[in-house]
Order: C-alpha cells, then sequence, then structure tokens
C-alpha cells in the first residue's frame, strides 16, 4: 500500500519541480510556439485571404471570357448572315444574267432561223422559177415544132395583151 499512498515530500517535490518546469516553460518556450501558431494562423489567414482574392478574379475572368465568346458568337452569326445574304445576292444576280443571256440567245437564233427561212424560200423560188421556165420553155419548143402551131401562139397572145390593154 506504500505505492499507493504518496507520501508528503514526494508530493512537494512533485509540486515544486511542476512548477519550475511550468515557469521555464512559461518564460522561454510558450512565448516561442505561441509565437509561432500565431504566425501560422497570420499565414492561413493570408493564404484564405489571397484563394479568396484569385476565387473572385477567377470568376472575373469567367464572366470576361463568357462575354467575350457571347460576343465572338453574336460576330460570327451576323458575318454568316452577310455571308448568306451576299450568297443569294450573287446567286440571284447569276440567274438574272443566265436569263438575259439565254433570252439574248433565243431571240439573235429567230432572227437568225428566219433568215435562213427566208434565204432557203428565195432559194427555192429561184429553183421553181428556174425549172418552170425550163419546163414551159420545153413544152412550148414541143408544141411549137411547126410553124402554124407558133402562129397561131402568137395571135392568141397578141389578143390577150389587146384585151389586157382595152
Amino acid at each position: 500500500m506504500d505505492l499507493v499512498t504518496p507520501n508528503i515530500g514526494l508530493v512537494f517535490w512533485t509540486t515544486l519541480t511542476f512548477i519550475i518546469l511550468l515557469v521555464i516553460l512559461g518564460k522561454f518556450a510558450f512565448p516561442v510556439i505561441t509565437n509561432a501558431i500565431a504566425k501560422r494562423n497570420q499565414h492561413i489567414a493570408d493564404s484564405i485571404k489571397k484563394a479568396d482574392e484569385i476565387t473572385a478574379q477567377l470568376e472575373q475572368i469567367k464572366e470576361e471570357r463568357k462575354a467575350i465568346i457571347s460576343a465572338a458568337k453574336e460576330e460570327q452569326n451576323d458575318i454568316l448572315k452577310e455571308v448568306n445574304a451576299l450568297k443569294e445576292k450573287l446567286l440571284q444576280e447569276a440567274k438574272d444574267k443566265a436569263k438575259a443571256e439565254a433570252v439574248k440567245i433565243m431571240d439573235e437564233a429567230k432572227i437568225a432561223i428566219q433568215q435562213e427561212k427566208e434565204k432557203a424560200l428565195k432559194g427555192i423560188k429561184n429553183q421553181v422559177a428556174l425549172i418552170s421556165v425550163d419546163i414551159a420553155g420545153k413544152v412550148l419548143k414541143k408544141s411549137m415544132e411547126d410553124d402554124k402551131a407558133q402562129q397561131e401562139y402568137v395571135n392568141k397572145l397578141l389578143d390577150e395583151v389587146n384585151v389586157l390593154n382595152n
């Protein structure tokens, strides 16, 4: 039982040692430890403040990026609209020009066809006239082989001319 019950001298010396140790720690160790803890707390506070500032800057940059992207998309849409309008205009101009060219070519072709038709008709008329004169000459020559027939034909023509003149 001696071991469980401390004697008074042991308690005194343990308490005295504890107080001396507490004074020495209070004088030398605690100020250093509290200083280190204060510096650490300050460093953590500064780091949190900087992290908050950086987070705010990142948010601002995100907003600016969104605004820039939005503006770029709007500009892209405007450019696409302009390109589409220009494309439509060019296509319409090309169609109009092609139609005008087609009408012009058709008109020129109609004129050329009409001229060729007239030329062909003149040629046919000339050929028919030549053939008719040839046939008439041959018919007259055959029918007028004798003098009496020639004399009758000339008289008949003279009578027709007299009738026309009267």
